[in-house]
This record gives structure tokens, C-alpha cells and sequence, in this order.
């Protein structure tokens, strides 16, 4: 699960109410999603001289931090941090709905409407 374009990916721990009103999913950061996006670029960014830096600053911000996605599967809403999105969002990351569409597709799989503004 993502929250933003200049942070890496974290690991979901905990998903609850999948496909109801109060589907929700906690995320961390691990060290292996630090490691692994500071080797791909995600947090290329921020400046980092190399991938061990990256790794260094990564880890001392973010390293066990939690993110939360909460989602109404009937409603088609889903708040991913502070931000909050109605189904469909467009798919990128100014918007933020690049992360959205995946968080609620992994809360709401039977929701019949649409997720992404093609």
C-alpha cells in the first residue's frame, strides 16, 4: 500500500470488513520496502547522492510507521491517509488516486462501479 509518490510502498499487516462500510487495511514500512524502493527509484526524489543514503534517510523517517486505508464498499469512498476519494479517481499521482484505486480495490473487490477514470 502507497500513500505518495515520494515515499515507498509499505507492507499490509491487517485488512478487516473487506467489502463492507468499515473495510479497512493497516500498513508498515519494513526495512525491505525501504531497501527495495530506494534500489527502484520510488524515493528518488529526494536528492539521495546513492541508494545507501536513501536507505539510511528512508529508514531513520519512516521505518515502522503505519499508514491506514479505510473504505465504504456501498458508498465507493476511501481515505488513505489524510486524503479522502469517491470512486472514480483518475489515476495518477497528482491527484493521488493512483493509490487510492489499488487501496480500494483491495478493500471493495465486489464493488461494481467504476474505480479509474480511463
Amino acid at each position: 500500500m502507497q500513500r505518495s509518490c515520494i515515499e515507498p510502498p509499505a507492507t499490509v499487516i491487517e485488512i478487516t470488513g473487506v467489502n463492507t462500510k468499515h473495510a479497512r487495511a493497516t500498513a508498515k514500512f519494513t526495512e525491505p520496502d525501504i531497501v527495495k524502493a530506494c534500489h527502484e527509484g520510488y524515493v528518488a526524489q529526494g536528492g539521495y547522492a546513492s541508494p545507501e543514503e536513501c536507505i539510511r534517510q528512508t529508514k531513520a523517517d519512516l521505518l515502522g510507521d503505519a499508514i491506514r486505508a479505510d473504505a465504504n464498499c456501498s458508498k465507493g469512498t476511501v481515505k488513505l491517509g489524510q486524503m479522502s476519494f469517491k470512486m472514480p479517481v483518475e489515476n495518477n499521482c497528482a491527484s493521488g488516486g493512483i493509490f487510492a484505486a489499488p487501496a480500494f480495490t483491495m478493500l471493495c473487490p465486489k464493488y461494481r462501479g467504476k474505480v479509474v477514470i480511463e
